[in-house]
């Protein structure tokens, strides 16, 4: 015998219930991962929501051998990933000018103002340089030096075995440092990896 309506949509609520604080949860560490990867940009929504329909869909598959985060981790990097590849490919077809950049912000005229405008720019800085890394050196810098996950947790999100991400890491950090110690606002060395 058939359930009646209300009783179906009941048993949906109920369902629903249990299931958006659990989506939201991942919607959110999604979010954090994708920020600590990708840097502020504003395609980060969009690159979100890619990764968040991907893991979505593969949920089932998920079996626990790993943390939940290290699994989304995986997902979001190989988001980015498809995202840079189709970006490269579209830019190089249909854009042979760059991207205009944002203009500097204007300096405050008290010194808090000063220094928070300083380390603005430097943060945004620090986002470019490692936006301009390749995005496999990128994402373990990311994971590890960001993050704080370990070889073992990072090798399960890329699929690389754990030398070749030590390695990433030695070359990644040692190109954000080179990058950094150009700019002006690093040329004292301080603060520089």
């Amino acid at each position: 015998m058939a359930q009646p309506v209300a009783a179906i949509e009941l048993g949906f609520v109920q369902k629903a219930e249990r299931e958006v604080p659990a989506a939201s949860r991942l919607l959110e560490l999604l979010y954090r991962q994708m920020r600590a990867l990708a840097g502020p940009r504003p395609d980060l929504d969009d690159l979100v929501q890619l990764a968040a329909e991907r893991a979505l869909r593969s949920l089932p598959r998920f079996d626990g051998r790993s943390a939940l985060s290290t699994w989304t981790y995986g997902i979001a990097y190989r988001t980015l990933v498809d995202q840079h590849r189709w970006w490269y490919r579209w830019r190089k077809r249909f854009s042979p000018w760059e991207e205009a950049r944002d203009p500097e912000p204007e300096p405050e005229s008290s010194m808090d103002g000063e220094v928070a405008v300083r380390q603005l720019r430097r943060a945004r800085r620090v986002y470019e340089a490692l936006d301009r890394l390749p995005s496999a050196k990128r994402a373990v810098l990311v994971m590890h030096d960001l993050e704080g996950l370990s070889f073992s947790e990072i090798a399960l999100a890329v699929g690389a075995n754990e030398r070749t991400l030590r390695s990433r890491l030695r070359d990644g950090r040692r190109k954000l440092a080179e990058q950094l110690r150009n700019d002006p606002l690093f040329a004292s060395g301080e603060d520089v990896p």
